[in-house]
């Protein structure tokens, strides 16, 4: 007997392989026996995104954090709060930045606040043109967390955008003594 994990998996090896019709066909089956999962509409989600159907994928996005609303465990925090990240990255990366700041604010809204949130509130930031925002970002990164490297690299080159030159050497300085090694 075929389950919503046969679907959703059929769905994910379809997608990975380019199907994505027959992709979303699967992740629909799934959906239909599990309507209240939230990973499946946003693999749904995904599916779209990867066809280019920009509306579409938040619709999907949405009943996927919806869906999560309903979780009654003692980790549906962190999983909400994990789920709003990651929508809000696929959101930036398909440069639909007010939709990424919607998510990465439903994420904070929830408790969010790690320096991986806040390098990303800072790219957002950033790449957005509130680049005083973007430096206050990640600071609070690596405040958070100083050997985060990307937010390293993200702050020297905020700086240098600021005009802040010295500061932007000694980030530099901290990501190249960070990455070395690696």
């Amino acid at each position: 007997m075929k389950d919503k994990i046969f679907y959703n998996n059929k769905g994910a090896e379809l997608s990975a392989i380019g199907k994505y019709d027959e992709a979303e066909e699967n992740f629909k089956l799934a959906l239909e026996l599990a309507p209240d999962d939230y990973f499946i509409p946003y693999n749904i989600g995904f599916v779209f995104l990867k066809k280019g159907d920009k509306k579409e994928f938040i619709k999907w996005f949405d009943l996927a954090f919806e869906n999560a609303n309903k979780l009654v465990t003692i980790d549906a925090g962190n999983l909400k709060r994990t789920l709003a990240l990651d929508c809000g990255l696929a959101c930036f990366e398909a440069a639909i930045y007010n939709e990424a700041l919607k998510y990465y604010d439903i994420a904070f809204s929830l408790g969010e606040s790690s320096d991986e949130y806040w390098n990303r509130v800072g790219v957002l930031s950033f790449v957005t043109g509130k680049i005083e925002k973007a430096k206050e970002c990640f600071e609070k990164a690596v405040s958070l967390k100083p050997d985060h490297a990307d937010a390293l690299y993200n702050l020297a080159d905020t700086y240098d955008e600021l005009g802040l030159h010295e500061k932007a050497s000694e980030a530099r300085a901290r990501y190249s003594a960070l990455t070395a090694d690696k």
